[in-house]
């Protein structure tokens, strides 16, 4: 039968978020229906950031809404994360049910997540859930069983390009810890599951990274000691705001390290029993080298990232710790079992354990200090009364909107009014700190704007002809700063503007969209096989579960 505690810290985080109504919060914005664009793909001047997460979006929320997408991406990131290290504890043979649960826990229960979580990086998070399942195919691989559990594993770890990184280093690690027959060509078709924001991102003409940014996005000391000790403790993101009241707290400080220890005596004594242990502990260190980087030499990575096309992936190091966090929970969990065969009564021992992320960190519990939020009523009128490109205004990238409950979100105009696409604003303010995009077309509005130049020419150069207007975000209405604007929709809480004249069709060269399409068919191609075979085994299962002879292990 299926395991029923990830099932019921899946409910403790995410069931008073499954009323009606969207989760917003920072880069998580999903909204009623996002249309399938071209420039979803890679195909734009903008920075890749979205691929492939905003095309698989797009498709999917066609089969329930946004709202049913929104709800199923919340529950499907704790289910897959503790189930797959359930599977994963099965495969490696490590103790018993409490200390797998233990281990369990503490990967769907950890600072990590809720930071991420409220963050809104459900893409990222996606593919820490599939890290597991990934480790498993990996190794089920190099004993010549299946093939589709790893290729599936590897596309979720793709919706990112840091997921995407991570999902490569680790795969590849574990495949080649001990190389054979199986070791070569899966690492191959992950490669190519990561082809589309590769090739979207190589392909980029954009501006470069802002030098900046690094330190901007450096790992945070949480009260911990340091960033060392925090970053090991799971924790560290650049964001102040959405870190969890309870972490640098007496008892959450002194939890977290009791854990940490556990987790660091499990690996040794699973290092002692079996060596390929190591698989696992050199893309954790790996992954803390990355999120260290910012904090021990950040003069000199800021020179990388300004000038080396491609490292301002690694800016937010902290994001890459996944593989720290696999490794922790499954010490964890072996410390767990051993503590349990030494220790009386055994029960006793197992559930502490298995509550004591839980304990650490309460403030998970109900998402993470996410909540539901309703669209304006006004929106789908101003939506049908725009017809072509525009712009945000004001030309910021985040809001704090009333509707969201002033919690800071993405501004959510670009994907809700998406039927034709806009020059997203992407410079970003960090602690005060105004940190340079990397879209050429944004850069050219936003210089506009601050030198008081005439904008309506500039828009209509860069392909803009309409302007929607955040009424509750302040500051001029554009038909005081923007010379041509006709009014075509006023409503409570949006206004839509035109702007006179023709906007310059959009040229883009026809290599960089032929390269980046032909980068996506290859990876559909890839996946499809693996979605054929899965689909195969589930019609199978349903017919072993129909006889009683079905076993989750398979």
């Amino acid at each position: 039968m299926p395991m029923v505690w990830p099932l019921v810290l899946t409910a403790v985080i995410t069931g008073p978020l499954l009323a009606p109504g969207f989760v917003v919060s920072y880069d998580m914005v999903f909204v009623p229906d996002l249309p399938v664009r071209l420039d979803l793909f890679g195909v734009s001047a903008a920075m890749p950031r979205a691929v492939p997460s905003d095309v698989v979006v797009a498709v999917l929320d066609e089969l329930g809404g946004g709202q049913v997408l929104n709800k199923a991406v919340l529950v499907a990131i704790p289910l897959l994360a503790g189930l797959g290290v359930t599977v994963l504890w099965r495969e490696l043979r490590l103790g018993g049910r409490l200390a797998e649960a233990a281990a369990a826990t503490l990967y769907v229960w950890n600072p990590f997540v809720a930071e991420r979580l409220r963050l809104g990086a459900w893409a990222l998070l996606l593919g820490y859930a599939a890290l597991p399942w990934l480790v498993r195919g990996a190794i089920r691989l190099r004993q010549g069983r299946g093939w589709a559990g790893f290729v599936l594993a590897a596309a979720l770890c793709a919706l990112t390009a840091s997921g995407g990184v991570v999902g490569l280093l680790v795969g590849g690690v574990v495949l080649l810890w001990r190389p054979g027959a199986y070791s070569r060509w899966p690492v191959g078709v992950a490669l190519l599951l990561n082809a589309p924001w590769l090739v979207a991102g190589i392909t980029h003409s954009g501006l470069a990274t802002d030098g900046a940014s690094v330190s901007a996005f450096a790992a945070r000391d949480e009260g911990y000691g340091g960033t060392l000790p925090t970053l090991l403790t799971l924790g560290g993101v650049w964001n102040a705001d959405v870190v969890p009241g309870s972490r640098g707290e007496p008892l959450g400080l002194v939890l977290a390290f009791a854990m940490l220890l556990m987790s660091l005596a499990g690996v040794q004594l699973w290092w002692r029993r079996d060596r390929f242990a190591g698989a696992l502990v050199v893309p954790a260190v790996v992954a803390l080298l990355i999120a260290l980087a910012g904090v021990v030499a950040p003069g000199l990575f800021a020179q990388v990232v300004q000038h080396v096309p491609g490292a301002g992936l690694f800016r937010d190091g902290q994001r890459y710790l996944a593989p720290l966090a696999l490794l922790e929970s499954i010490g964890f969990g072996v410390a767990a079992a051993w503590l349990q065969a030494q220790v009386k009564p055994k029960l006793v021992v197992g559930l502490t354990a298995a509550l004591l992320p839980v304990a650490a960190l309460p403030a998970l519990a109900g998402g993470a200090g996410l909540h539901l939020s309703h669209y304006p009523g006004d929106w789908p009128q101003a939506k049908q009364a725009l017809t072509g490109r525009f712009i945000p205004w004001p030309f910021e990238a985040y809001r704090a909107p009333s509707w969201n409950g002033h919690r800071a979100v993405l501004d959510p105009m670009p994907r809700y009014f998406g039927a034709q696409p806009s020059i997203v604003p992407d410079e970003l303010i960090v602690s005060g700190r105004r940190l340079g995009g990397e879209d050429p077309q944004a850069a050219d509005i936003a210089n506009a704007l601050r030198n008081g130049t005439d904008l309506a020419p500039v828009l209509l150069r860069n392909g803009v002809g309409w302007i929607v207007v955040d009424r509750e975000a302040g500051g001029p209405a554009p038909d005081t700063v923007i010379r041509g604007l006709t009014k075509r929709f006023e409503g409570p809480t949006i206004a839509v503007y035109q702007v006179a004249g023709t906007p310059a069709p959009e040229r883009l060269p026809i290599w960089r969209t032929v390269t980046v399409l032909v980068a996506w068919g290859i990876a559909v191609l890839t996946l499809l096989p693996a979605l054929a075979s899965v689909g195969q085994r589930c019609y199978s299962s349903v017919h072993l579960i129909g006889r009683g002879r079905f076993s989750w292990d398979r």
